[in-house]
């Protein structure tokens, strides 16, 4: 019982681990192919980018516009990772 007692003082007196390694990789994950570009619609008019008056091609082009800059985003950050 002695040593048990022991062995829990030691490692109630142990510090964590310091992270030295303050330059954190982004993790970069591939968007998904949409199977359905309209399914964006609603998440782009709750963020202001399409409105009610617009016309069903400025919509379009909306949502492709959207789906274009989230795939530059990953391979800018598939690059930065190189």
């Amino acid at each position: 019982m002695a040593v048990m007692s022991c062995a829990t003082q030691q490692t109630d007196t142990v510090a964590p681990p310091t992270i030295k390694n303050n330059n954190v990789q982004p993790v970069c994950s591939t968007p998904p192919p949409p199977q359905n570009i309209w399914k964006l619609e609603p998440v782009l008019k709750e963020k202001g980018l399409i409105t009610e008056g617009m016309t069903q091609s400025e919509k379009e082009q909306v949502i492709r516009d959207y789906i274009n800059k989230k795939n530059s985003a990953y391979i800018k950050c598939v690059k930065g990772k190189k």
